[in-house]
């Protein structure tokens, strides 16, 4: 090997070596070395079998029969007294038609169609085969040491698959339905999957012992449903002693890798820390009860101090894993209230920022998020007759959590909160509405333009930590509650390729990509070298003239421009520049410039929801789509010539573009192991730089845009609304 090539790996074992930092390689290399060298196997085998666990052993103080009794008393106090007590304000949330609802999924659950990643349904039988992956059909072995495994494998595929069922989140719809209609069927579905769990996974001993995360949530929605259903004959205090059983077990299988959780510096930190904080709280008859509390406290101050920033970003630059841990941290500072527990007061006050931050990137009329960062489908609290992508549950827990004002009418989203804190509103005195001003500053790397109706998220961010996605300058734009430019989504992590996190990359979001290359180099599904940082500002420029042009009553509070580059391509000595303006609520014009020197391939991809279009010209560029009445244009010029095509589902259907990898275009992924078609515009231009690419997006057929020398114009019954120079910009 030359010279050239070593100092090339060592380059990215330094960059590998910087991304993880000394104190979690060192913590992430300790965990390796104790389960390569059998020692982590030899604490497993030192504790298996149920008879560890019986109640002698574990809480030797008390009896099966005061373990139930002093809950069903209210002794041990949870979010709620009786789920049973709820089912008047939780009919007049859900409506006739969401009663029908609730009650049609949980009994669809007991005939085997178990939920998924928040979306999708899966046949597994009931109890479930657990150790099936329901999609492959492929199996992995219950006598299998987890101390072995890994996360995918060729003989049993995607674990993911195989361990959602064993994170007991279908207790949630068995909970709700046993609420709404006090069905008997429910609880005793929940205790006979119990006791076939129990039998087909003793202690540390098969795979799917295999994460203390998983091991966490266990504990969490055991809880729930032993509390939802604590009042049912079918809750017999032997039942409830195994429970204990399985909870201490997992309680002292989550302490063994909370090094692994810590290196991660992730949700996973915050899963493990709120399960054994719960199961502290909770179950004060375990012996270790006391230090799983005071141990779940510490990593959960050590988790929001060092991955929640002060303006309330998550550090895993993931809206959904923003929704888990504030799931997560409501979960235990609702549970705190109650048992008079004094946490650090920097756990409420990040929160509160973290909830703030998201509730900016919620769209007011759908209640969606953008589908940004990773996306593993993971959603812990399913208590809302809502979509999964739906943010508006989260927000109104957190309203009454933390006791704050909320902008959302009474609606479906409202349950959550009734189940965590026996109201659906903040106060009766709370006002129907009310608009909170816009406060996300550049520092956070996240930028919302436009309108309260028509908005776009602008991603330009600085990584300290190591990122997830090769996304910067992504625009997702939405307009009236349609996700109009969106995010791909993650689908899996562990496909075959190109699906093993390839929708992470640069080519499939709404970015310009250079000769062929994603803006950080990838050295593994989640690992990502020579970071690209990213700058910009948002600010507001003066309304235009025109009456029609503006802007909606809340619109004040956001900017309506967007300005910032990247610097993902300097080894290729290509800087990338981005505005992005909402001229109208119907008219968006993102201007981007390609700056360095010498031949470059540039393809710039928009991509769409699975529209029907109508036309497509190729000079310029323009595509006509349509959603129920309305038509939206998509037009792209530069200043060089360029090619275009339309690509769905992996399969280009019209346009010119020739050749490279479009397998990956065309999909999207609402959550994990669900793709779906959609629509990607690609725009490719080779030549020498500066190049400067402007795509404008018009919505109806108000707004007129022409060509005018180097000039492209708007306007409207002839009197010009915006203009903007095709000329490439000069540094």
């Amino acid at each position: 090997m030359g010279l050239a090539g070593s100092m090339g790996k060592l380059g990215a074992l330094v960059q590998v070596g910087r991304a993880f930092g000394v104190r979690d390689g060192l913590l992430r290399a300790g965990y390796e070395l104790q389960r390569g060298s059998g020692l982590m196997s030899r604490r497993m085998h030192s504790v298996r079998g149920w008879e560890s666990w019986e109640l002698k052993h574990i809480a030797p103080k008390t009896s099966p029969e005061d373990l139930l009794s002093i809950r069903r008393q209210g002794g041990r106090p949870f979010f709620f007294l009786d789920s049973c007590s709820l089912a008047l304000e939780l009919k007049k949330i859900l409506g006739t038609q969401g009663e029908e609802s609730v009650v049609a999924e949980a009994s669809g659950i007991l005939e085997g169609s178990l939920p998924f990643f928040g979306r999708l349904s899966l046949a597994c039988g009931f109890p479930p085969d657990w150790f099936q992956n329901p999609v492959t059909g492929q199996r992995v072995s219950p006598d299998r040491p987890w101390t072995q495994m890994r996360f995918a494998s060729d003989d049993y595929g995607d674990l993911k698959f195989i361990l959602e069922p064993s994170r007991f989140l279908f207790v949630y719809p068995l909970s709700r339905a046993y609420a709404i209609g006090g069905e008997e069927r429910f609880p005793e579905a929940f205790w006979s999957v119990i006791e076939n769990w129990a039998v087909n996974n003793p202690p540390m001993s098969g795979p799917l012992w295999i994460c203390g995360q998983e091991s966490s949530l266990r504990i969490l929605a055991w809880s729930f449903a032993l509390y939802a259903f604590r009042h049912s004959p079918a809750t017999t205090p032997q039942r409830v002693a195994l429970l204990l059983s399985m909870i201490a077990a997992h309680a002292w299988r989550t302490m063994q890798t909370v090094g692994y959780a810590r290196s991660q510096r992730s949700n996973h930190l915050f899963s493990e820390a709120v399960g054994l904080w719960t199961a502290g709280t909770l179950y004060p008859e375990l012996g270790d009860a006391a230090a799983w509390q005071k141990q779940g406290a510490q990593l959960l101050r050590e988790a929001v101090l060092d991955q929640i920033t002060l303006e309330g970003v998550h550090l895993q630059d993931s809206f959904n894993y923003q929704r888990m841990v504030l799931h997560l941290l409501l979960w235990t500072l609702r549970l705190s209230e109650i048992h008079k527990i004094q946490l650090d007061p920097e756990i409420r006050t990040r929160t509160a920022a973290a909830l703030e931050f998201i509730a900016e990137f919620v769209d007011s009329e759908s209640g969606h998020a953008p589908n940004h960062g990773s996306n593993d489908g993971t959603h812990i609290l399913p208590l809302a007759a809502c979509d999964y992508g739906d943010f508006r549950p989260l927000l109104r827990l957190g309203s009454c959590v933390l006791d704050r004002p909320t902008a959302l009418l009474p609606g479906p989203w409202d349950e959550a909160a009734l189940w965590l804190c026996g109201k659906s509103t903040k106060s009766e005195c709370e006002p129907a509405y009310c608009t909170p001003a816009y406060t996300v500053s550049s520092s956070t790397g996240y930028h919302r333009v436009g309108t309260a109706n028509s908005w776009a998220l602008v991603r330009a961010g600085r990584y300290t930590r190591r990122p997830f996605q090769a996304d910067q300058l992504h625009v997702d734009l939405w307009w009236h509650g349609l996700n109009l430019a969106r995010d791909a989504g993650t689908y899996l992590y562990n496909g075959e390729p190109p699906w093993n996190n390839g929708l992470a990359g640069t080519a499939v979001h709404n970015t310009v990509m250079v000769d062929r290359r994603s803006q950080m180099r990838r050295a593994g599904r989640f690992l990502w070298l020579d970071w690209a940082q990213a700058s910009g500002r948002s600010f507001s420029t003066p309304p235009s003239a025109s009456p029609s042009a503006s802007r909606s009553k809340t619109s004040a509070d956001f900017p309506n421009c967007f300005e910032g580059e990247h610097d993902g391509y300097r080894r290729l000595g290509v800087k990338h520049r981005r505005m992005v303006q909402c001229v109208t609520e119907d008219a968006w014009v993102v201007v981007d410039d390609l700056l360095g020197a010498g031949k470059h391939e540039l393809r710039l991809h928009w991509l769409l929801p699975d529209l029907s279009f109508a036309a497509m010209a190729a000079s310029p560029f323009c595509a006509v789509f349509s959603a129920e009445e309305k038509r939206f244009r998509w037009t792209v010029f530069s200043s060089s010539p360029g090619s275009a095509a339309i690509i769905r589902g992996g399969t280009k259907v019209a346009g010119n573009i020739v050749g490279g990898n479009e397998e990956l275009l065309g999909w999207e992924s609402p959550t994990y192991g669900e793709r779906c078609p959609a629509i990607s515009l690609l725009h490719r231009v080779e030549a020498p730089l500066p190049v400067r690419i402007v795509t404008v997006i018009l919505a109806g057929e108000e707004l007129q845009l022409r060509q005018s020398d180097h000039q492209l114009v708007l306007s409207r019954d002839s009197s010009q609304v915006y203009e903007v120079s095709l000329a490439p910009h000069k540094p």
